[in-house]
């Protein structure tokens, strides 16, 4: 027969000592849980006032990238330097006419030669220019970039006044050298822009205007001083200041040389 042997007891609070975890010990970390967790919830996603100010910046960069696009695109094709070559190349045109027609321009040549001089009454630059039509072939030559108020996207058929940007010296002749034969229409005896024909000599008063009060126009980078380009019959080109340029009119003397601007 086996002996027996009595099963041990232990009280309650041993038995909580020596089980690992308990239905006491579940129940403490599910309440640790479940105070913690709806703070965890709560701080996971945005505020309703932090969305408004994420908003707003994002909107304020695409308006300023927007406005900074359309800025350069406005810019892009007003180059001044088109505006000189553009100036070059009527100087051209001129010199291929004198050559085809007896040493003399446009005004100097009646019409039934090809050339504008019962126009010059009129007091308009466009017959002049429209009479080298078989030298240059695009009406842009006869605008410059930096003049926004003159018409684009006309023709050659289509020419007139309000779609060129230069002026005409029509007293110029191929026998007197280093004679203002053309230049940028913003020459005028006063601040404003000015049109129609202007008779100039030694003495006369000329500045660079604006082309539009609120546009640059040419000036100089550095110092934000106008300028304007001169085109002489030798086919050198300069861009000037308005005291460069009232030397210049100074050497004119006593003779009188009539400016047409467009």
């Amino acid at each position: 027969m086996r002996p027996w042997n009595p099963i041990p007891c232990f009280s309650g609070n041993s038995l909580r000592r020596h089980v690992p975890f308990s239905l006491s010990t579940q129940k403490t970390a599910h309440q640790h849980s479940s105070r913690y967790a709806p703070r965890y919830a709560a701080s996971a996603g945005f505020t309703l006032l932090e969305v408004c100010a994420v908003s707003s910046c994002v909107l304020l960069l695409l308006v300023v990238g927007l406005s900074r696009l359309w800025d350069a695109n406005r810019n892009s094709g007003r180059n001044p330097l088109q505006c000189q070559q553009n100036l070059k190349q009527i100087g051209v045109a001129l010199s291929e006419f004198t050559a085809d027609h007896g040493d003399r321009y446009p005004w100097e040549v009646p019409g039934v030669e090809g050339g504008s001089r019962e126009s010059l009454a009129g007091g308009q630059a466009v017959p002049h220019f429209r009479s080298l039509t078989n030298n240059i072939r695009n009406a842009r030559v006869f605008l410059c970039p930096m003049d926004p108020v003159r018409h684009r996207g006309g023709t050659l058929a289509t020419l007139d006044d309000a779609s060129i940007s230069y002026f005409i010296n029509s007293s110029a002749t191929t026998g007197r050298k280093n004679q203002i034969l053309a230049g940028d229409r913003t020459v005028s005896p006063t601040e404003d822009t000015t049109t129609g024909e202007l008779e100039v000599h030694g003495q006369s008063k000329l500045y660079w205007s604006l082309p539009l009060p609120e546009e640059a126009g040419h000036s100089i980078v550095a110092t934000g001083e106008r300028t304007g380009n001169l085109l002489f019959n030798s086919g050198s080109l300069m861009e000037t200041t308005t005291p460069q340029l009232q030397r210049i009119i100074r050497s004119f003397g006593n003779s009188t040389n009539r400016f047409i601007l467009p």
